[in-house]
């Protein structure tokens, strides 16, 4: 016990209340995610428009992202994570109203002008996670809010063949809604600011710092290191191949494999579960084999299983296929954030990691265009696409990626 202990003791204050609004998300995620995009397709929407729908989400998010980072590290993390939660929170009203694709449309695009909170969300996690349990540390960020999502999957496919995919996914988002509610009532309660501001931050601030924050993106950008520049790339890649997942992979699994709504639902839990026993493992590794080594274990599992998607033909086929990918995640993901982290120094994170995630939104915005039409004249080709793209990120990674030898501390 003392041992675990010692290895958990840095699991307090934001940390924890961030973990703890994450599992609560890590629910409702596991809710509606599997059938979000066969639900938005029975509302009216082709595979092109939903993809469409990603992009038109994905630009504003990008846009959003460069005053949402200025002001993380001007105004602070707090407020603005606060606020625009409930804001994020409130969308979710739209989802079980809607009547047509078009009023989903509109909820993705107040969920995406919410998200501007993202920058200072991914700078405190930083600020809040000790250098040398870094890797542990965002492993645990991504695999404990699979642990109350164990049976969201299960529960919403039941509800679906039950009750057909509309009345069953608005139930589903009427559980999101007041679930995500309680989110941000606990991140207005028990968050703690992590640097020192001098200005608060108002309606007024707000306005103004989308005249400052790209010349001050632009500033930071030109500070950081090569290595930093690498990493981003690496992301920008990771991040386009990523509507193969969170859009095409559940109609794929309905139009080629063929399965219901519960067997779909039993196929995501087990994945779930599959990517906890793993990350288990993984965590610790990513800090003692390093971040690079971490991310390779991830393509040399993850791209032999992009090919194996596409001679899938049965439900057994596909449980495998996803538990081998949710494996994946577990490398991919607290490793990169991990490096991010070691390489960025704190007065700039906000800045950097918001420069990122607006790169990387702008990504989505040709990519699910692009998976969209190639869905539609053939439901393998996307995956032959995202093979290239990973083939392509183990390049650079091995070629021109470096780790740091001396981590920021802080």
């Amino acid at each position: 016990m003392k041992r675990v202990r010692e290895e958990l003791g840095f699991l307090r204050g934001n940390l924890l209340v961030l973990i703890a609004s994450y599992m609560l998300f890590g629910l409702t995620n596991s809710l509606y995610t599997p059938f979000r995009s066969p639900y938005i397709r029975e509302l009216g929407a082709t595979p092109f428009i939903i993809g469409l729908m990603d992009s038109v989400s994905s630009a504003i998010l990008a846009f959003i992202r460069i005053p949402g980072a200025f002001i993380a590290d001007k105004y602070g993390r707090r407020k603005v994570i606060v606020i625009f939660t409930f804001g994020a929170a409130l969308s979710y009203g739209f989802y079980i109203l809607a009547w047509d694709w078009r009023l989903i449309l509109v909820a993705m695009m107040v969920s995406s002008l919410s998200h501007i909170y993202q920058p200072a969300l991914e700078a405190i996690e930083a600020d809040s996670l000790p250098s040398d349990k870094r890797g542990f540390g965002y492993t645990l960020i991504w695999l404990l809010p699979g642990i109350p999502a164990f049976f969201g999957p299960i529960i919403a496919g039941y509800l679906v063949d039950k009750q057909g995919m509309l009345s069953g996914m608005r139930l589903v988002y009427g559980i999101v809604f007041v679930v995500s509610l309680g989110i941000a009532s606990i991140r207005w309660l028990f968050l703690k600011e992590t640097i020192e501001v001098d200005e608060q931050l108002g309606s007024r601030e707000l306005v103004s710092s989308m005249r400052e924050s790209v010349g001050s993106l632009v500033d930071a950008w030109k500070l950081v290191s090569r290595d930093v520049k690498i990493v981003t790339m690496v992301y920008l890649l990771m991040s386009f191949e990523y509507p193969i997942f969170a859009t095409y992979y559940s109609l794929f699994a309905f139009d080629k494999v063929g399965i219901t709504g519960l067997e779909w639902g039993i196929i995501t839990t087990i994945g779930t579960v599959a990517m906890m026993i793993a990350g288990l493992l993984s965590g610790k590794l990513i800090d003692s084999i390093g971040r690079k080594k971490a991310l390779l274990i991830g393509y040399l599992i993850s791209t032999p299983t992009l090919i194996a998607f596409t001679m899938i033909t049965g439900y057994r086929q596909m449980m495998i296929a996803n538990i081998l990918f949710q494996v994946a995640t577990v490398f991919f993901f607290p490793a990169l954030n991990a490096l991010r982290a070691d390489l960025i120094p704190q007065e700039m994170r906000g800045r950097i990691l918001g420069l990122m995630g607006t790169i990387r939104s702008f990504a989505l915005v040709p990519a699910g265009l692009i998976f969209g039409f190639m869905y539609e004249l053939n439901v393998n080709y996307p995956y032959y696409l995202g093979v290239l793209i990973e083939l392509a990120t183990v390049y650079i990674i091995i070629r021109y990626l470096v780790e740091p030898t001396i981590r920021t501390h802080v």
